[in-house]
């Protein structure tokens, strides 16, 4: 069973706040220019703006990873920072607010960091439950082997669109169009059909990549996979098709998953391209948990409204009442009262109080 969302939240924040992030609290508004120079990392193009009261064009928060960069220092260690805020998106024909939780670790990111990171994320699913997934790639790797089959830069962009998409036919025939080496292109498609579990990816990347990609990349990506099959066995798999835009993301990207909910609900990854466009010369890794994409898992986890209703008469004193409800409530339970029965909510049980004293019904 899922648990509710004030418990999941309260759940988050005893996980991030055990590794030692501190809570980031952003404004409601930043400047426009910092969304419209950024548009590509944005979930939307289409963002919520005013004008200010001083005439600067301003911007109701369409992203939080964004805020944390632009204010985080460059203090030559390691930055680490967590948040649970709501963000205005396009949805539909209107805006809608969401909200998200996650998490940035910015600086001298080194590979403990994004182990811990990792880790962070699976955590942050398991929070949610146990019928979890968690998906990672290597946009460093795929890009190395790309590259060396001599493939230019706007048609690397439509191999990570079709690996995205797990379009093998119309991966395999773009290629071939392209004129890439033939070898390495065998290796492209192998690597869009990788799908196994982190514990087995060592051995079969390595087959793979081996001598044709940066062997301590490759190396560094198959101890992070040892480390997370050995903490949490068979939870993590090795995707390629988890890839994400190459102006944004370096490294290691990953998304999760929950059962019962059709699409990640979790996304994050390596975003050094990222902080070299904002003029930073540190690195990051992070990721967002979508906590509205969680809200039929919440709707569906308990049913019941409140633990118990008491129903009262309305002529009972109401230190009665009262004291009724504190004997009701003492082990914990949630009480609702109220003098008629409410049509559309759901109780596990209920008590009437009236003359004759509290009973059962």
């Amino acid at each position: 069973m899922y648990c509710s969302q004030e418990e999941l939240n309260s759940r988050l924040r005893r996980v991030f706040e055990g590794a030692g992030y501190r809570r980031y609290v952003m404004s409601k508004f930043e400047e426009y220019d910092l969304y419209s120079d950024n548009r590509d990392f944005l979930a939307s193009e289409k963002v919520l703006t005013f004008t200010d009261l001083d005439g600067r064009l301003m911007a109701l928060k369409p992203d939080v990873t964004l805020s944390i960069v632009k204010n985080t220092r460059e203090s030559g260690g390691i930055e680490k920072v967590y948040y649970h805020e709501n963000v205005y998106r396009a949805s539909g024909i209107g805006f809608k607010e969401i909200s998200q939780a996650g998490l940035e670790c910015i600086g001298e990111v080194d590979e403990y960091s994004v182990c811990e990171v990792l880790s962070l994320a699976a955590q942050s699913l398991m929070t949610i439950g146990e019928s979890c997934e968690l998906d990672i790639s290597h946009l460093g790797l795929l890009t190395e082997l790309i590259d060396g089959a001599g493939i230019g830069e706007s048609a690397k962009k439509e191999v990570i669109r079709l690996m995205g998409e797990k379009n093998l036919g119309g991966l395999a025939e773009f290629l071939a169009d392209e004129g890439a080496k033939s070898p390495l292109c065998d290796d492209i498609i192998a690597l869009a059909k990788f799908d196994c579990d982190a514990s087995e990816a060592p051995i079969a990347l390595r087959k793979i990549l081996g001598g044709k990609v940066s062997e301590e990349s490759l190396a560094l990506f198959c101890d992070t996979c040892e480390f997370l099959s050995e903490e949490f066995p068979s939870k993590v798999r090795v995707d390629f098709s988890t890839v994400g835009d190459l102006n944004y993301y370096s490294g290691i990207i990953f998304k999760g998953y929950v059962d019962g909910i059709p699409a990640s609900v979790l996304s994050g990854g390596q975003y050094n391209g990222l902080m070299k466009k904002m003029k930073r010369k540190s690195r990051a890794i992070g990721f967002a948990l979508y906590l509205d994409l969680l809200e039929p898992l919440f709707e569906s986890s308990d049913g019941f409204d409140a633990d118990i209703l008491l129903i009262y008469d309305r002529s009972a004193a109401p230190k009665d009442i009262y004291s009724a409800y504190k004997n009701l409530s003492a082990d914990g339970k949630s009480v609702l009262v109220l003098p008629d029965r409410p049509k559309a909510l759901r109780f596990r049980e209920v008590y009437i109080l009236s003359r004759g004293g509290v009973r059962h019904e």
